[in-house]
């Protein structure tokens, strides 16, 4: 099945847990891909220097089909996985969420650990911004001026972008479509007349 939306969130937040004299704080943030993740675990590292642990979750692509956890010296488990179940439960994709510890002294158990980094990730991305992703394919077209009002008022019903375009005795440009769509509608600019070549796909 092409996926041709998916959700994400748009900002970084962050909430505080407190659980027996141990801080958590969970950060969530959006991501493109690993090193740009990579580059904000860094970032959070040294803002939060004095820290014990950093766990975290992200989960990456369209199709969320990309995720890594890790529990960062807790016990296996209790940390990275329920971070990463607060993530899928909100479908959310290219998102990380990072939980900053500060020990406080008194063991948790396993329970407690994993309790206290899933509500900290989830009362992070509760703060979040959610926003929806539509996955476009880029499509060369050529057409007659008239066939062009027809796709322009079909791009508006089915959510693609008219992009940089040239008219002359016929006109030429760029269309994004969404990916899921793409088949039909060449197949039915293609019957009325409409020259179309497929590129690439834009996010």
């Amino acid at each position: 099945m092409t996926i041709d939306r998916y959700r994400s969130i748009s900002n970084e937040c962050e909430a505080t847990l407190r659980e027996r004299a141990s801080r958590f704080i969970g950060i969530a943030f959006p991501i493109r891909d690993e090193e740009e993740f990579r580059i904000a675990l860094g970032r959070i590292s040294r803002s939060h220097h004095g820290a014990n642990h950093f766990c975290y979750a992200f989960v990456l692509g369209p199709d969320a089909a990309v995720h890594r956890v890790n529990d960062a010296g807790e016990p296996s488990g209790t940390a990275g996985r329920p971070i990463l179940r607060a993530i899928r439960s909100m479908e959310l994709t290219n998102t990380a969420v990072v939980v900053v510890r500060y020990f406080g002294g008194t063991l948790l158990g396993k329970a407690g650990l994993v309790k206290a980094y899933g509500e900290a990730a989830r009362s992070a991305l509760a703060e979040a911004i959610i926003v929806e992703h539509v996955v476009r394919e880029n499509v060369h077209f050529a057409c007659d001026h008239a066939q062009f009002d027809r796709l322009k008022k079909e791009l508006a019903q089915i959510d693609g972008v008219l992009g940089e375009c040239t008219f002359n005795e016929r006109c030429e440009g760029v269309v994004a479509l969404p990916v899921g769509s793409v088949h039909t509608i060449i197949d039915r600019w293609i019957a009325s007349g409409i020259d179309v070549l497929r590129t690439d796909q834009a996010k």
